[in-house]
């Protein structure tokens, strides 16, 4: 089922749960976030077709916003939205409050896996530590949106995310990192009024935390 946050008839913005992927794959079709919308918009009569404005990793919760119409995807894209995020990091953050800003590149060899790199995209993602322990709990604010660029950040400086298999050096399948899309802002294309959506930190990572406070 489900969890819409926000809808109107250019907008849908649902929180998604970790474990599935927003888009189909040639491997996986039916599981994913994008069918659920579809089979939402069949059930209630709807002729739309699927406009995503954002996107998620597999593991990865929280918020993402799906356009109704393709020129309201076009808009968003194009005027860029305000993203912020709950991020479980272990080891040790160098400051309270601060920017990372390393350019990141897709690692040679891998389709998946990122890198920062001196000739990668410019990135920049600012942190606020809100609890400090074995795991800490920091929100982060996007400047720039590039694929795994909060994972590949916080590794980066010495602190992967919880559970975070690919930055993190933890062998086995993936799990559920660390990470939680919480709040999306923008000024809706079509009533030019400022919209803010946002989402909990979700149970399964407050455990996580606060499991592990000093």
């Amino acid at each position: 089922m489900l969890d819409i946050r926000y809808e109107d008839e250019a907008l849908l913005i649902v929180n998604k749960p970790p474990g599935i992927l927003v888009h189909p794959t040639t491997k996986e079709d039916c599981n994913t976030l994008s069918a659920s919308i579809s089979r939402y918009y069949r059930q209630n009569g709807w002729n739309l077709t699927l406009h995503p404005v954002s996107r998620l990793d597999r593991q990865t919760s929280g918020l993402v916003v799906f356009a109704k119409l393709p020129e309201i995807q076009g808009q968003l894209i194009k005027q860029g939205m305000q993203k912020e995020y709950f991020a479980l990091v272990t080891g040790v953050l160098p400051a309270r409050h601060g920017i990372i800003d390393f350019p990141i590149a897709r690692k040679p060899g891998s389709i998946i896996e990122r890198e920062i790199h001196p000739e990668g995209k410019p990135c920049k993602t600012e942190y606020r530590l809100i609890s400090a322990g074995p795991i800490s709990l920091v929100r982060c604010r996007l400047y720039t949106g590039r694929t795994h660029q909060i994972r590949v950040h916080f590794a980066g400086i010495g602190c992967p995310l919880w559970h975070d298999n690919l930055y993190g050096n933890i062998p086995g399948p993936p799990l559920r990192h660390g990470l939680h899309a919480c709040k999306i802002a923008f000024v809706h294309p079509w009533t030019r009024v400022f919209l803010e959506v946002t989402s909990a930190l979700p149970e399964d990572l407050r455990l996580a935390w606060q499991n592990n406070l000093n």
